[in-house]
């Protein structure tokens, strides 16, 4: 009798160890509202925490590259004879954006300012050097145009990220970080 009296009594603080823990868990559980993205939290629960966010959702442009093939005759003429559309209304992600930007050597803001949306676009100041430039002297000039980014119209704040992304300087470029104020020298407010 004794022996079944004890083993009922090492059951129920068993059981009552294991709501103990159930009930530390859901109140863990409860306060990791804002520790969602900690793993280690997780970890130490053995739960698998939520799907981790760990870089934000992938930056989507919708796009156009224009070109313009000036001819010898279209320069003295001072207009370009043929215009392409190299890339029409295609969605791009950040990868993509910066390679093409390369790729039609981007260079040049059409505007000093990012503000001056929402008609900007970016440009190659040089001409591309491929076979017919050599051979013909033609002169082949490329636009990047951004129609949304995102799924909506692209704001300062995006035209300044493509440019950043695509090695583009502005005369007053938006400053995307909020500056940081360290201080110089000793405090003497003391």
């Amino acid at each position: 009798m004794k022996h079944e009296r004890h083993a009922q009594d090492r059951l129920r603080a068993d059981e009552l160890r294991r709501q103990d823990l159930e009930q530390s868990k859901q109140n863990d559980l409860q306060s990791a509202r804002g520790h969602h993205h900690d793993p280690a939290f997780y970890d130490r629960l053995d739960l698998t925490g939520p799907a981790l966010e760990s870089d934000p959702p992938e930056e989507r442009f919708l796009i156009s590259i224009y070109g313009e093939r000036w001819t010898p005759e279209d320069r003295e003429a001072g207009q370009f004879s043929e215009g392409t559309a190299e890339i029409e209304r295609e969605v791009v992600d950040a990868d993509e954006l910066q390679r093409i930007g390369q790729d039609y050597g981007l260079d040049l803001p059409s505007a000093s300012d990012p503000r001056h949306t929402p008609y900007l676009w970016f440009s190659s100041s040089t001409p591309r050097e491929d076979q017919e430039y050599f051979e013909e002297g033609v002169h082949k000039y490329y636009s990047l145009h951004i129609h949304a980014v995102d799924g909506h119209q692209p704001e300062p704040v995006d035209i300044q990220r493509v440019a950043d992304l695509i090695g583009v300087r502005f005369d007053h470029p938006l400053q995307l970080q909020a500056p940081t104020h360290e201080q110089e020298g000793p405090d003497l407010c003391l």
